[in-house]
């Protein structure tokens, strides 16, 4: 090679070199560009938030993968909490609050609450005007300090128990609320909007009905509690949207006709779906957990007590027997359609652990290993009823 030949092939690769430099140079520009861009417009952002909020999940005993979600609801029949026949309210605001820094929701509905005076002139009730305050300062937020708000009470049924719905303020907010029913007792329906959107610009609601239908032997006055519920919601809506029916359903088997109703319908659009059935799968229709408890071990609600007399005179014994508080989900929730996914397997009834078929939530001889020693405690003293709860993920 010539010398002239070889200081033109130096030159060439000087140049290659420096070509190479520049196109990376240009490629870093473009990258950090993008990443700003990226930022904001909110790409990175929901990108980081939806790996945040990605569900984690475990393996129970049975094998099934269980979802953890975002949002942690719980359904509470309380016993006319606030008449004092059990204890002093004071006592039981602390029962309470031991509850729920062990169960942790973000949504809690309270079913058969001592119904309490509205306004002072309220001849309707015995309870004394703001004791829905006085569960919020005196129970939940001494659990939570200052994470609750609850939604206005109704009592247009002038019954002698309410229900109220409680929500983490951090997460929701109250938007509006409509009785549905008013007869024998009032059900509502709550519609609360999510604070934490990716895009603040669109707002999720999530929609409750807080349901104690009628007690007894016949289901006649619940059917009919249901029907009107039914009824209604269909003129609010074209069909279900993010919705959660839950409560005190006192039903004694899945063949009533109010809960063929809800879950069954002939306009498969309001059909409500009941987790341990569908998604889950883990039950199948039909079920009767009044003739045959012992199948449904692990979800019966009624009762915590062994003795009809202990530790009060208040509610009923018998230990753990029958299933009639339920959450029902809408169709969007149970297949993650709407904003609100139902977190897969979440579905439990809290301190149950299977084993109190007859016995106490407190049984020395059958220890309880759900919930600590002092839940089982709070939970025997405070109802005669367990909770029911399931966690929802947010899309």
């Amino acid at each position: 090679m010539t010398h002239k030949e070889n200081k033109d092939s130096t030159h060439k690769t000087i140049k290659n070199r420096l070509m190479r430099k520049i196109q990376k140079a240009i490629f870093s520009v473009i990258a950090i560009l993008l990443f700003f861009i990226g930022c904001r417009n909110g790409s990175v952002q929901n990108l980081n938030n939806s790996m945040k909020n990605e569900p984690t999940s475990f393996t129970d005993t049975n094998k099934k993968t269980i979802t953890h979600g975002e949002i942690t609801v719980m359904s509470y029949n309380v016993l006319k909490y606030g008449n004092s026949c059990q204890a002093p309210n004071g006592i039981m605001h602390a029962y309470l609050k031991t509850i729920i820094q062990n169960a942790n929701p973000d949504i809690l509905g309270l079913v058969k609450v001592n119904a309490f005076k509205l306004t002072a002139a309220d001849q309707n009730a015995t309870g004394p005007v703001g004791f829905g305050d006085s569960i919020l300062s005196s129970a939940l937020n001494v659990a939570y300090p200052g994470r609750y708000a609850f939604c206005p009470p109704t009592n247009i049924a002038g019954a002698d128990n309410m229900n109220l719905l409680f929500y983490d303020k951090n997460k929701f907010g109250f938007f509006s609320e409509i009785t549905l029913c008013s007869f024998e007792t009032d059900f509502d329906l709550y519609k609360l909007y999510y604070k934490k959107n990716l895009n603040p610009a669109d707002t999720s609601f999530l929609y409750i009905v807080l349901n104690h239908t009628k007690s007894g032997k016949e289901s006649t006055k619940r059917d009919q509690q249901m029907q009107t519920v039914e009824d209604n919601i269909k003129k609010y809506f074209k069909r279900l949207p993010d919705l959660i029916d839950m409560g005190d359903f006192n039903l004694k088997n899945t063949e009533e006709p109010g809960y063929k109703l809800l879950t069954a319908g002939d306009n498969p659009d309001f059909r409500f779906f009941d987790p341990p059935f569908n998604p889950d799968s883990k039950l199948k229709y039909p079920a009767d957990w009044t003739d045959n408890p012992d199948g449904f071990a692990k979800y019966l609600t009624t009762s915590t007590r062994k003795k009809d007399d202990n530790p009060n005179t208040c509610g009923t014994g018998g230990g753990a027997k029958l299933w009639f508080d339920h959450i029902l989900i809408s169709p969007s929730i149970a297949n993650g359609t709407g904003r609100f996914k139902y977190a897969s397997n979440s579905y439990h009834t809290f301190g149950n652990d299977g084993l109190r078929n007859g016995i106490s939530v407190t049984s020395e001889n059958h220890h309880n290993t759900t919930v600590p020693p002092e839940v089982s405690e709070a939970l025997f003293q405070f109802s005669n009823k367990y909770p029911v709860m399931l966690e929802l993920s947010v899309k």
